[in-house]
């Protein structure tokens, strides 16, 4: 059924199916649970269908990582795949107003001066999770976009200390260069180029995200 689609009322759904109200109502509550279906009250209401966005799934998904320990190197190490299969992907998408949103994004890129300062380094974060997430659009597979969803969410939501990362803000000015020749290589669609850079891109951060744990001043179980 579509999101939103209407299943009937309570009534309609227990002739329909031949069980109790106690019945329905429970089975819809393990149902819900699984954001499968929603219930409306009063007039107008029912049971109507429901699609589990990519949001509800990927943060799941991250709190499973962080109550598992995973840490920002395990997550390093996957972030060359992703990045390079979607520098490859998006790079064949000729989606005139997608190309014109990622060239716009790159001109913001080019204006930017970030601050060096924990509000400068949030935002800086900010632009990339929502770089990917664009991208993973313009690629678009959904398995490789619900993958960079959880990812994100995870480096996002994890426990970490960022102070490492605070030593080197110079890093952002750097990466927003590599960034917007990454950007610029997919919107002319050169995808060899593109996955160069992807990797360009992605050797910085992951050495960035790396230090913490190299710098015998921070033990591992502290950026987790």
């Amino acid at each position: 059924a579509e999101d939103g689609a209407f299943l009937g009322s309570e009534d309609e759904l227990v002739a329909r199916l031949g069980v109790s109200k106690p019945t329905l109502r429970q089975a819809t509550a393990r149902v819900a649970q699984e954001h499968l279906v929603t219930v409306r009250r009063g007039v107008g209401g029912g049971y109507f269908a429901r699609r589990p966005g990519s949001l509800t799934v990927s943060r799941m998904a991250a709190v499973y990582l962080c109550t598992r320990d995973a840490t920002y190197v395990e997550l390093s190490d996957l972030m060359p795949m992703f990045y390079a299969e979607l520098a490859r992907l998006a790079s064949r998408n000729r989606d005139p107003a997608m190309i014109a949103r990622l060239r716009e994004f790159v001109e913001r890129d080019d204006a930017t001066v970030d601050e060096m300062n924990i509000q400068g380094y949030a935002e800086f974060m900010r632009s990339e999770r929502e770089f990917i997430a664009f991208l993973a659009q313009m690629a678009g597979n959904k398995v490789l976009e619900l993958m960079v969803a959880i990812t994100s969410d995870f480096s996002a939501n994890a426990p970490r200390n960022d102070e490492r990362m605070l030593r080197r803000l110079y890093n952002m000015a750097t990466y927003r260069s590599l960034r917007a020749r990454f950007a610029r290589a997919i919107a002319n669609g050169d995808g060899d180029i593109a996955e160069l850079l992807s990797r360009r891109c992605t050797d910085l951060m992951c050495e960035w995200m790396r230090e913490g744990y190299e710098d015998s001043e921070f033990q591992a179980d502290e950026m987790r």
